[in-house]
């Protein structure tokens, strides 16, 4: 996700920054460019200006902002969407939860595919023996042999999913909350290039309105993460946790829907 927003447009941009191509006029939605101005005494002073505007493409009339300003915003953006450690703990328990809820469910699909598993692997057995046998010919054993492998193939990459997707999806969780936790102070502490990469990951767009507030649009898994009511929820779940001491009949809140937010590896058709 980081590489494909790694455009060449903004590497051949004259003038760069880090928050170029992330933030973007509240106004008209056009992309902020920068824009160095020099007064008569040689002072240069840069502003990021609205694209739309500055081209003449719309009709925007957003003034240009000085750059420290809008580092400003969104360095203090940060600090009001890290989370708390309470919030992590909530989250990750009510969706690893959740995870282990639909692994369940998922027990008879799995025992089903390993059962043809074992299937196919017979079947491959007996037309070695068969042929071994000269019951069969070769051409047959080869076109037998190609097609159970196929099968087998499939399957076998399906059951690898069963565990490997739930897997790297909790991972993945894991790693989405430390961030969110520390989001602030990784932030504050990153040098230009290391900021790039934090607001490409965290955001798709930042929108800038007239009165300098910040409407933002996040990636994946984080605009759930940050969903206030999934947020609600998971406090809930993790006070009734506390209560009852055990996790089986808890409430989950929106169900697997959460849990599909955070991403698969191999695509949200898995699993």
């Amino acid at each position: 996700m980081l590489t494909a927003h790694q455009c060449a447009v903004e590497a051949t941009q004259v003038h760069g920054h880090y928050l170029k191509g992330t933030i973007h006029c509240g106004q008209c939605g056009s992309r902020l460019i920068v824009s160095n101005a020099k007064n008569r005494h040689g002072n240069v002073y840069c502003y990021f200006v609205c694209s739309g505007r500055h081209s003449k493409r719309t009709d925007c009339t957003r003034q240009a902002m000085l750059i420290e300003d809008v580092e400003r915003l969104v360095e203090h953006y940060y600090k009001r969407v890290q989370i708390t450690p309470a919030q992590q703990d909530a989250l990750a328990g009510m969706l690893h939860h959740e995870f282990d809820r639909l692994m369940a469910a998922e027990t008879d699909e799995l025992a089903r595919l390993t059962a043809n598993r074992d299937r196919l692997e017979g079947e491959q057995d007996r037309l070695m023996q068969a042929h071994y046998a000269d019951a069969i010919p070769l051409t047959v054993l080869k076109r037998e042999q190609d097609r159970i492998t196929a099968e087998l193939d499939k399957v076998t990459r399906r059951i690898d999913a069963h565990y490997g997707d739930y897997a790297d999806a909790r991972t993945h969780l894991d790693d989405a909350l430390g961030l969110l936790a520390n989001c602030a102070d990784i932030y504050a502490r990153c040098d230009d290039t290391n900021r790039r990469l934090c607001n490409q990951a965290f955001f798709t767009k930042v929108y800038i309105d007239e009165d300098n507030e910040l409407r933002v649009e996040h990636n994946r898994p984080f605009e759930m993460l940050l969903d206030p009511q999934v947020n609600a929820n998971a406090l809930t779940w993790a006070a009734d946790a506390n209560k009852a001491r055990t996790s089986t009949n808890i409430e989950v809140g929106k169900g697997s829907s959460l849990v599909r937010g955070v991403g698969w590896s191999q695509g949200d058709s898995n699993p």
